[in-house]
């Protein structure tokens, strides 16, 4: 079993930020909103004109483009280094994401990295139900794999859980594999039967209605335990490595230490870098440890490229 785990303190001007945050949540200003899709995208909408928001690295160029017939947008660095391409999942709930929600992410990930960026807009609910959003991964994983260059999975949110089932997916069906996955506060089981949907409610941004209402939406009556849409109840086996960045605060909490150990069990090599303090999406925020995590994600990203070069 190799599981490597890492915890970082929290910054005391984060920290401050933080609770900013979470009063404007519990006010129903930011973030947080329950009912239907339109009212969900609304506040999304909102949320990414908080100045409290990652902006992204102004360098890397952003285009439209399509792969495995999956719009979505190409992001480019000045500087190319790898010839790897970084798929980049955008989170949202299956329901009210958007590439806008992940550019912030992607281009900073492009340049640390040196590498170019696919965003698909993968389907969403309530429009196009579970299992839509599987499908369009793995239609893009498998079109970047016929090109015969390598390409890693990294996801936020449900982007983050949709890395790790592609990645299941692909094993399953015997298709070419990513040389990695990662992970930022990965969206891991639909049936919110973590501990941490308890312990941490009062303290993350995200809620457990929340999730309801959103998996709702997606998954329309389809069994939650479907590892396609919880990968937390997959199987792991012959998986590449897999990174995953949490913050200590989030509901998800319990979900991701369970699945960093199952897949640490079935011969995984797992790192796991937990930030104390920070709530869920806490990577698209201005934050210190923010900052910190897309450092750490890129250098371990650039790593496994250049083990995968060897």
């Amino acid at each position: 079993m190799t599981l490597t785990r890492t915890d970082l303190p929290v910054e005391p001007q984060d920290r401050a930020v933080i609770e900013q945050l979470l009063v404007a949540a519990r006010a129903g200003t930011a973030y947080r909103v329950t009912g239907d899709a339109q009212a969900m995208r609304a506040a999304t909408e909102r949320l990414l004109a908080m100045p409290i928001m990652a902006r992204g690295d102004p360098s890397v160029t952003v285009t439209p483009g399509a792969v495995g017939g999956i719009d979505g947008e190409w992001l480019a660095p000045a500087q190319i280094r790898h010839r790897a391409v970084l798929v980049f999942l955008h989170g949202g709930g299956y329901v009210r994401g958007s590439l806008a929600l992940g550019r912030s992410n992607a281009t900073e990930l492009a340049a640390r990295i040196g590498a170019r960026v696919f965003a698909p807009a993968y389907r969403q609910g309530p429009e196009d139900p579970f299992p839509a959003a599987f499908d369009d991964v793995v239609a893009v994983s498998r079109a970047l794999a016929a090109t015969g260059a390598p390409y890693v999975l990294v996801g936020e949110s449900a982007g983050g859980g949709l890395a790790v089932a592609a990645a299941m997916g692909l094993r399953a069906a015997g298709d070419a594999l990513p040389v990695a996955v990662s992970g930022i506060s990965p969206f891991l089981d639909l049936t919110l039967s973590g501990d941490s949907w308890v312990f941490n409610a009062d303290k993350d941004m995200a809620t457990r209605a929340m999730g309801e209402d959103m998996i709702a939406l997606y998954m329309q009556g389809g069994d939650r335990r479907d590892w396609r849409a919880s990968p937390l109840f997959g199987p792991f086996e012959g998986l590449p490595p897999l990174h995953i960045a949490l913050g200590g605060h989030e509901g998800l909490y319990s979900e991701v230490l369970d699945l960093a150990q199952r897949a640490a069990e079935a011969g995984v090599r797992v790192y796991l870098d937990v930030f104390e303090g920070m709530p869920h999406g806490f990577s698209k925020y201005t934050l210190s440890s923010a900052t910190r995590a897309l450092a750490r994600i890129s250098a371990w990203i650039d790593g496994e490229l250049a083990r995968a070069d060897a």
